[in-house]
């Protein structure tokens, strides 16, 4: 080969190691790219060197942060005899590991507690008995509407709910079992990290209240069934009744100067008595007792114990000293006005936001669509006597059944109605890893 270069003519050789030379700086360059984006790779990708740092820095920072926050907490359990965290005792051991609040953390006002540090922005929750979690803004994955594949515990076929009796609810119902086909959906997510979910339907089995008796045990037998019947213990889920507040709350202020909603507007049927506003009897005075407790418009969801009535007389009172003044806490509106009453929701399907909140609260389009709430109410129907009653969901409208007349009868029929549950769990079960199925819903851990 030599040789033969050598025979080659002086122009012809140059020309020749000029070509190689030119192949060989290509194939270098080549070469040299390769092993750039290697580097470059090995840097910066998924799982480079750069990003691998980064992660490490993030994770020893995130544990540091937690490993102060569970320190603050046993500080704070070991304060408390009762064994159960207190504000002011974890507060104060935040401040000796983190520094101030508000400068360097928030904190929740109740439990369970959320400790966000301001300058990373990262936030644990810490539960009544202290054990302590990084916190997940679940509303970032599950939206209202979203079904929740949630199954209350067990009951057998023969394990019923036996205080429906005349001598509870004025009526004798029998007793009630639990509704095992119900599924269940998202209707609000909570700042104290739980989440509310409401039965998709009523339930299947009627529930009559009449008179006094049945007003003034209505609310609790109706919570105290939903709670029996479809919480879960392992899942530390407890079941209640749809009430009025679960509505109204969800209405939208149709009136910006003085902030009221539609049913804030209503007024009594016969003689225009407005929604919270009182009247005065001077005869057919009767009343139920539980009415005494009820505070107007606040307190007609409240109800902790229960009372066992002989007969409908044990269950009222006579106002003998003065009048009898009663507020005015009953509304209706029908199904065509509360369509459009409901702010909107941050929905899964985005062209249901408007309508979301009407379909979970005031479900119109199965046979069962009239069904209670654990609310009571006064209507004053008329100027001889107010009525006394339960509210309710009647075919997609807010309604209300009278129960107790103040002349002193209970109402001419028995009242009956489908129940719909509500219940709360905690949204750390929610399995966001798996995500949302759209024909089964969200799986719990």
């Amino acid at each position: 080969m030599e040789k033969q270069k050598e025979k080659m003519p002086l122009k012809q050789r140059k020309k020749a190691e000029r070509g190689i030379t030119l192949i060989a700086l290509v194939i270098t360059i080549i070469v040299l790219l390769i092993l750039a984006g290697v580097t470059i790779a090995t840097l910066t990708g998924d799982n480079g060197i750069l990003t691998k740092a980064g992660d490490a820095k993030t994770s020893t920072e995130i544990g540091d942060e937690k490993e102060k926050v569970e320190l603050s907490a046993v500080g704070a359990l070991a304060k408390d005899n009762g064994g159960k965290i207190k504000r002011d005792y974890l507060n104060d051991e935040l401040t000796s590991y983190i520094g101030t609040e508000g400068t360097d953390y928030s904190l929740s006002e109740s439990v369970p507690f959320v400790v966000k540090y301001l300058d990373s922005g990262r936030s644990y929750v810490i539960d009544e008995n202290g054990n302590v979690s990084e916190y997940v803004n679940i509303a970032e994955y599950v939206k209202i509407g979203d079904y929740v594949n949630y199954k209350p515990d067990d009951k057998d076929v023969d394990e019923y709910y036996d205080k429906f009796g005349e001598t509870y609810s004025g009526y004798a119902n029998g007793n009630i079992g639990q509704d095992d086909t119900l599924k269940w959906r998202v209707l609000n997510i909570n700042s104290d990290g739980t989440i509310d979910l409401i039965s998709d339907t009523p339930t299947y089995q009627k529930v009559y209240f009449q008179g006094a008796i049945g007003y003034n045990n209505g609310v609790y037998l109706l919570n105290d069934y939903c709670k029996t019947m479809y919480s879960n213990s392992s899942l530390g889920a407890e079941a209640r009744s749809l009430n009025i507040e679960d509505i109204q709350d969800k209405m939208k202020v149709i009136n910006e100067e003085t902030g009221k909603k539609a049913y804030e507007n209503y007024t009594s049927y016969s003689i225009g008595i407005e929604y919270g506003d009182t009247y005065s009897f001077s005869s057919n005075k009767l009343y139920p007792l539980q009415w005494k407790n009820d505070n107007g418009t606040t307190g007609e969801s409240k109800q902790e114990t229960i009372t066992s009535y002989i007969s409908e007389s044990d269950a009222r009172a006579q106002e003998t000293a003065s009048n009898l003044i009663v507020t005015q806490t009953y509304w209706k509106l029908l199904y065509s006005n509360m369509q459009t009453n409901f702010i909107s929701a941050d929905t899964r399907d985005a062209t249901k936001s408007g309508s979301m909140y009407y379909e979970l609260l005031c479900i119109n389009n199965t046979s069962n669509s009239l069904y209670w709430l654990a609310s009571r109410f006064v209507d004053v129907f008329d100027s001889n006597y107010p009525y006394f009653g339960l509210r309710s969901v009647s075919f997609g409208g807010v309604a209300g059944e009278h129960l107790f007349f103040s002349r002193g009868y209970a109402d001419a029929y028995n009242s009956d109605s489908y129940v719909r549950p509500v219940v709360s769990i905690k949204s750390n079960i929610i399995n966001i890893d798996v995500g949302y199925n759209e024909t089964t819903g969200w799986s719990l851990k």
